[in-house]
């Protein structure tokens, strides 16, 4: 039971009680929901209390509006408790996922309606992917920065012209709602929730355990440069994107490119602009300038190793390619990028 001392006065206004023991956390569910949404979230949270944090931190609670089974957007069921038997005053963080598809997602209106009376009174807000969407339909998140699925943002922006929709960023914090992109992107915003409440190590072995790449920063784009060019171009250019991304610090001149591929240098570079709209050295460019920003954001490297490491060779280099980039210098760019998180 939480303690009856008196304790800081919450969002709504009321003074509320000092929350002792795991922190609550309640994932909404209903039906339509995607699977990913719901259980990324419930592992990120189990295995912060299991042999990392040293203690049980959270406890998970997933209720839809009468409880039982929930069918997900993949036929998966998921057992599920009734929101009318959670006690909310326990609840520190109100998880809302989404449904698919991205363009038209799911809004289920008695949903809609119990987050319009009752969405307030957790201490934190956070929306997977198009779980925004509900936020936004019960008022919660007016004037507010929020994010979501990159393929629902077009749908999102002329349904909530009252919210202030950055399409961009895999997760974003305003005040005390967090929002975030889909799928892998609500990993990272549970993460940044593990961060706010127990600190960057322990949310780091988090990462860790899950075979994460890295911990992303939230104003981090939805569409990565490696990801974008991949996506655009056949399989002939594939493989050698990925190499060139685990090469960055080497020196990849047009003629080592080029015996990768199997080509002549000049082939190469023919065909090369023909699939992908520009010459390899502006590929190797995005490469590296955002592997540099992943490492500014994620490291206490100094800009001469991160250059060294990236395949700038020099600070000098680094900057110049960031002005031509963004129109700033990279400690400037990435102070923006830190504010965008908070």
């Amino acid at each position: 039971m939480p303690s009856k001392t008196p304790c800081r006065i919450n969002n709504t206004g009321h003074e509320c009680a000092p929350r002792t023991g795991p922190k609550k956390i309640l994932i909404l569910a209903f039906n339509g929901i995607t699977t990913s949404d719901v259980v990324g979230p419930i592992d990120v949270f189990h295995l912060t209390g299991k042999g990392i944090a040293g203690a049980n931190h959270y406890e998970v609670v997933v209720a839809s509006m009468n409880g039982g089974a929930v069918r997900s957007s993949s036929g998966i069921q998921l057992a599920t408790d009734c929101l009318a038997t959670v006690r909310l005053e326990e609840i520190d963080t109100l998880l809302v996922p989404g449904g698919g598809p991205p363009e038209a997602p799911p809004i289920p209106e008695d949903l809609v309606a119990w987050l319009r009376l009752e969405g307030r009174k957790p201490r934190r807000i956070c929306s997977i992917c198009t779980g925004v969407f509900l936020l936004a339909e019960a008022g919660l998140a007016d004037s507010k920065r929020v994010t979501t699925h990159w393929k629902a943002a077009a749908a999102f922006a002329k349904r909530y012209p009252a919210v202030r929709l950055l399409s961009d960023p895999i997760f974003i914090r305003d005040g005390n709602l967090w929002s975030s992109a889909g799928f892998a992107a609500g990993l990272d915003v549970v993460l940044a929730l593990v961060e706010e409440d127990l600190g960057h190590e322990i949310a780091m072995d988090v990462a860790q355990r899950l075979v994460m790449y890295l911990k992303r920063p939230g104003s981090q784009s939805q569409l990565s440069a490696p990801m974008t060019v991949q996506s655009s171009v056949d399989e002939e250019f594939s493989k050698l994107h990925a190499w060139m991304v685990e090469h960055l610090g080497e020196d990849l001149k047009i003629e080592s490119l080029a015996v990768r591929a199997g080509m002549s240098p000049r082939t190469f570079a023919r065909r090369y602009f023909e699939k992908v709209g520009r010459t390899p050295g502006k590929t190797l460019d995005l490469f590296r300038i955002e592997a540099a920003f992943r490492q500014m954001m994620d490291t206490d490297l100094t800009l001469k190793r991160i250059a060294s490491q990236t395949g700038f060779g020099d600070e000098q280099n680094l900057r110049r390619t960031f002005v031509r980039h963004f129109g700033v210098l990279p400690r400037d760019y990435q102070g923006r990028a830190t504010q965008s998180d908070s």
